[in-house]
């Protein structure tokens, strides 16, 4: 069937939390070989990761998002979702609601890709939603 849902990197870093948000875990698993994360969000989490002190909490993350690497296919940001990004960030700044850089990103891949974006930070996505074609689910239930 291909890719449906992308995932957030609050998804991602929820996966990897001693107990994670069991509605979310259900719903990944209902939904196996139809997730991916894209480069933005992939960044994002490896930054997260290199930014924490040395120990094994950080060999734990490290261990994890190599396994992370292997079960989602990760989209790249491409032009077309460059094209996109940028129509609407503008929509968003005519609309006195910037949205943020990593965001905008993350929305105009999942659009690029004719895809719904899974995360817990709806709200952010709010004014992305408002000012494009943008489909978000929130599945921490």
């Amino acid at each position: 069937m291909g890719n449906v849902y992308l995932l957030d990197t609050n998804v991602i870093s929820e996966f990897s939390k001693p107990n994670p948000n069991t509605a979310l875990l259900e719903k990944a698993r209902e939904s196996e070989g139809l997730c991916a994360i894209c480069s933005t969000v992939w960044e994002e989490t490896v930054f997260g990761y290199e930014s924490m002190p040395e120990g094994k909490r950080k060999q734990k993350i490290t261990d994890y998002l190599y396994k992370v690497k292997e079960s989602y296919d990760i989209l790249p940001y491409d032009d077309f979702a460059a094209k996109i990004c940028g129509e609407i960030r503008a929509k968003c700044k005519k609309a006195g609601k910037p949205a943020p850089f990593y965001d905008s990103q993350i929305a105009a891949t999942a659009i690029a890709n004719g895809m719904v974006l899974i995360t817990h930070n709806t709200e952010d996505f709010a004014p992305l939603c408002e000012n494009s074609m943008l489909k978000v689910e929130d599945w921490w239930g």
